[in-house]
């Protein structure tokens, strides 16, 4: 989804967003892009990423299951506005957030459709940032 031109503008919109949740210093999971795991160069985890791509991360994992539950500061995932199984992946990025982590959605276009699954995950205060055709939609994580 992220082509080469495009990932430095994900990449700083995806650090303010980080940044406005004060979630840039701690450990993050980075779901479903190779490039962006690798751009934010900070304590990433690289999760569900292609067969191709997971070459290139050693460490990369398959899924969320090994990670405890509330231990990351955030999850960044790609294409949640468009992904089929979306209620039951947001529900497990957020078990591996912290109370008060942030979860930021990297999307082509669908402001809206990101904004309507932020909400029903039970995400709070929402913030969307664009870059250029990319929405990145975030939003707190509060476990009750």
């Amino acid at each position: 989804m992220l082509d080469a031109l495009f990932v430095t503008p994900a990449v700083t919109a995806v650090t303010e967003a980080l940044r406005s949740a004060r979630a840039e210093d701690g450990r993050l999971a980075v779901v479903g892009n190779a490039k962006l795991a690798s751009a934010l160069a900070k304590d990433v985890i690289a999760v569900g990423l292609s067969a191709r791509a997971a070459k290139k991360h050693p460490s990369a994992l398959a899924d969320l299951s090994s990670i405890d539950d509330g231990s990351l500061a955030g999850v960044v995932g790609v294409d949640v506005a468009t992904h089929d199984d979306w209620e039951a992946a947001l529900r497990d990025w957020s078990r591996v957030v912290r109370d008060g982590g942030v979860l930021v959605f990297v999307d082509r276009g669908r402001a809206a459709e990101a904004s309507r699954r932020a909400l029903c995950a039970g995400l709070t205060e929402l913030e969307q940032r664009h870059a250029g055709r990319l929405v990145i939609t975030s939003g707190l994580v509060t476990h009750l």
